[in-house]
């Protein structure tokens, strides 16, 4: 089941380059992901989002961070809302015109309806859901959501977090290192730029222009994080 988060984020407030561990940067992200996957999964009833934003919640995110995206986004959701009064409404109008599983969706957020990538719809799932069930994922329950699409990898992305976090075995832990970023550089980044691209063009609000801003630059930053830890940096 998808989960928006619809209490205050406790979690520390960093930069990539600050005092903060790569692990706690990394569980700060787990937060935030949770939180976007929501976002764009349900109804802003269903994830909280009118309420987060009402109460402040976006100006103040778990993480600081240097991506120009990122930047650019939290730079966004912290200036007025032009809606503040009609927040509730509006938002849920523009989810349902951006984002919702109905037909006719502008930026409906599913890999499938972005990319080219050789082979069919029913094979991209099939190895999608290959990929998942080797880490004991099934989206088969998550309100029935293909499994590219975004709030479902979002989750799994999450899931090769934690995994790694709490893994002890060296060689497993840069397994799941290796098989995360490739999934964020080979399923998610390459589609992703596009879609955030026609969110900004036909969002009429400043929520889900930030909100895809968040979710390429969040996962760029744990795609280098990753990598300098290949390194040793």
């Amino acid at each position: 089941m998808l989960l928006g988060i619809n209490e205050p984020m406790q979690l520390m407030t960093s930069g990539i380059n600050s005092v903060n561990t790569s692990d706690e940067l990394l569980q700060a992200y787990t937060a935030l992901f949770l939180f976007l996957g929501g976002s764009v999964s349900m109804s802003p009833g269903e994830s909280g989002l009118p309420h987060l934003c009402d109460a402040g919640l976006l100006r103040n995110l778990p993480v600081e961070s240097r991506n120009s995206r990122f930047g650019q986004a939290s730079k966004l959701l912290k200036s007025p809302c032009p809606f503040k009064q009609q927040c509730n409404h509006t938002v849920t109008k523009n989810y349902g015109s951006l984002l919702s599983c109905d037909s006719g969706a502008e930026a409906y957020p599913a890999a499938s309806h972005w990319r080219n990538s050789g082979t069919t719809t029913e094979e991209h799932h099939r190895s999608l859901n290959h990929l998942y069930s080797r880490y004991g994922y099934s989206s088969a329950g998550d309100d029935d959501l293909e499994p590219d699409h975004l709030g479902i990898q979002l989750l799994f992305t999450n899931l090769l977090i934690e995994k790694y976090l709490t893994e002890d075995d060296h060689e497993i832990r840069e397994m799941i290192r290796r098989d995360l970023l490739a999934f964020i550089n080979t399923e998610m980044l390459p589609w992703l730029p596009r879609w955030a691209e026609k969110v900004s063009v036909k969002s009429v609000t400043k929520c889900y222009t930030g909100i895809s801003g968040l979710i390429i630059g969040g996962l760029e930053d744990v795609r280098d994080i990753l990598s300098h830890q290949k390194l040793g940096l």
